[in-house]
């Protein structure tokens, strides 16, 4: 008889949803009668498990990656929430240190410890006690194989049925975006009691038209600012702890600016409702330039979400496209294209995704994500891609059939999105222009320029810009001293990848690195012994 010992999340069954202690009671019923992989394969939220039987054990995560969970199978097997919790500095792994260097995450299941590795998502983890073997089995993956034209009416309908009967109220983050006014309108139409937050800086885009989004529909909303106070608290060692404990070291860095929030947000909330990141389920990654072969696909990656802390040398080159290889390894055969779009969904959003979900469960708030329902999902995966390019039917669904009748002023309020129509046309900077304004250093322009609500990183910029001024014509070893500290601790740990590219990497200026790279290096490298010395038993 399978017992379920651990669920945390949720999932919605019947149109109902069931979060951790229900939803742990809601899956021994559905265990009774069925067998771990029927019920499993018919799971649809965010999620984490461990199920018990007299021969097995069996565990893992959602279908897109919502909660993360980590095991160890050598001597035996170990499953635990947080990857720091079980290792210690002679533990980490070279190889994967340069990747989290690189890009802020590890790829495939692999964490910098050696011998941890991270459930993927939609695979069922299966663990023989008397023959101490381990297996996995997907159950879910993003299929690009069926693509074909879909229609508005489909979509549409598909999005009026994703808010579960039972979910009376929420908190919605908004945004001036799409995602967000998408959500309060199947929101609304179901009759959830709302109200809605967004953050910023004050003179952020998002907050401006979030707060008329809420004056408009009539909710109470809640605006949180990133001043100086809130900005600097940040860096704070007791935030420290909290990323620590949130087994964030083990596979990539927490994102600021909903860390942030996360530590601001009133006491009583207990879900927030998100759209965030959705936009990868309409193909952004996918530009007009084919991948035509392995070679190309792996590249492109390498230069795609590789270099937020520059490439050192070609043989820092070589260990990130060995990882990057390794870690679609389990591919099957299918274009280089859908490869590559595979590669983003099952690496570095779903290390994103999670990373944003555990700055809120951290206190007690859980997600709810409607945009990363499988349907949604396994819809637009197997829509055209002339219709997901450009979010072509995305846009034209939510214009022509959600936004209509009494939600019909969702579409004449502007949009920070330039696709949808009457948007702010936002001149987004790309990280070389960005580098080129400010590679002169005029004191009065770098500050503008990083107050600009169009910068998607104003908070740690920001901050930064708090500390001095000039931060960013300094030196990395003068901007971080504690670099050096961290390049010896690595070398004596025989390191030495990781510490020859940080060795190189101290004598750039802190304004080429990549925005994310400053994080990186803000997070990791300047605390590392401070880090790492509490993983150690």
């Amino acid at each position: 008889m399978n017992k379920v010992t651990m669920f945390s999340g949720y999932f919605i069954k019947d149109n109902d949803l069931y979060r951790d202690k229900e939803g742990l009671e809601q899956l021994d019923t559905l265990l009774q009668t069925n067998s771990c992989t029927e019920v499993i394969a018919g799971l649809n939220g965010s999620f984490r498990f461990i199920i018990e039987s007299e021969s097995h054990t069996h565990f893992g995560i959602d279908h897109f990656g919502g909660y993360s969970l980590f095991y160890k199978s050598r001597p035996s097997l170990e499953i635990f929430t947080n990857p720091n919790s079980l290792s210690s500095l002679s533990d980490i792994q070279d190889d994967q240190l340069c990747t989290l260097l690189a890009s802020g995450f590890c790829f495939g299941d692999k964490t910098i410890f050696r011998d941890i590795k991270e459930c993927l998502p939609g695979r069922l983890y299966s663990y023989d006690k008397s023959a101490d073997k381990l297996t996995s089995k997907q159950w879910f993956q993003v299929d690009f194989s069926k693509q074909r034209k879909r229609s508005k009416a489909e979509l549409s309908d598909l999005f009026f049925s994703l808010i579960p009967n039972n979910l009376s109220k929420t908190t919605l983050a908004l945004t001036g975006g799409i995602d967000s006014r998408l959500l309060l309108s199947l929101f609304k139409r179901k009759g959830i009691q709302l109200e809605t937050l967004t953050y910023g800086t004050r003179d952020n885009s998002d907050i401006k038209l979030a707060r008329q989004i809420a004056q408009e529909s009539g909710l109470d909303h809640n605006a949180y600012y990133f001043d100086e106070l809130n900005l600097t608290s940040f860096f704070q060692d007791d935030l420290l702890d909290k990323f620590l404990t949130s087994g964030f070291l083990g596979r990539s860095l927490p994102f600021e600016s909903d860390w942030v929030v996360s530590n601001l947000i009133k006491d009583s909330t207990q879900w927030i409702s998100t759209g965030f990141t959705s936009f990868w389920l309409r193909a952004p990654y996918q530009d007009y330039l084919p991948v035509r072969d392995n070679s190309s696909l792996v590249n492109k990656l390498v230069n795609s979400h590789c270099q937020q802390t520059l490439i050192s040398s070609s043989s820092f080159r070589d260990t990130l496209i060995a990882s990057i290889n390794e870690s679609m390894s389990h591919y099957n055969s299918e274009d280089y294209d859908r490869s590559y779009d595979r590669w983003n969904i099952e690496n570095r959003q779903h290390k994103y995704i999670i990373n944003t979900c555990n700055n809120y469960r951290y206190n007690n708030i859980e997600v709810f994500m409607p945009l990363f329902d499988r349907r949604v999902m396994t819809f637009l995966n197997n829509t055209s891609r002339e219709q997901r390019l450009e979010q072509k039917l995305f846009m034209e669904t939510i214009i022509s059939n959600i936004f209509t009748g009494n939600d019909a002023y969702l579409k004449k309020i502007p949009s920070t999105n330039p696709k949808f129509t009457n948007n702010l046309q936002k001149n987004k900077l790309s990280p070389n222009k960005l580098r080129n304004k400010i590679l002169h250093l005029d004191k009065h322009n770098l500050n503008r320029i990083f107050r600009r609500p169009n910068n998607p990183m104003y908070g740690i910029i920001r901050s930064v810009l708090l500390q001095s001024p000039d931060y960013l014509s300094l030196k990395v070893d003068q901007a971080f001293p504690n670099i050096k500290e961290t390049i010896s601790l690595l070398y004596d740990l025989n390191l030495t990848k990781s510490a020859n590219h940080l060795n190189w990497l101290k004598n750039k200026k802190v304004v080429q690195l990549n925005l994310l790279g400053i994080e990186i290096i803000g997070f990791l490298v300047d605390k590392f012994s401070t880090v790492l010395s509490s993983t150690e038993k």
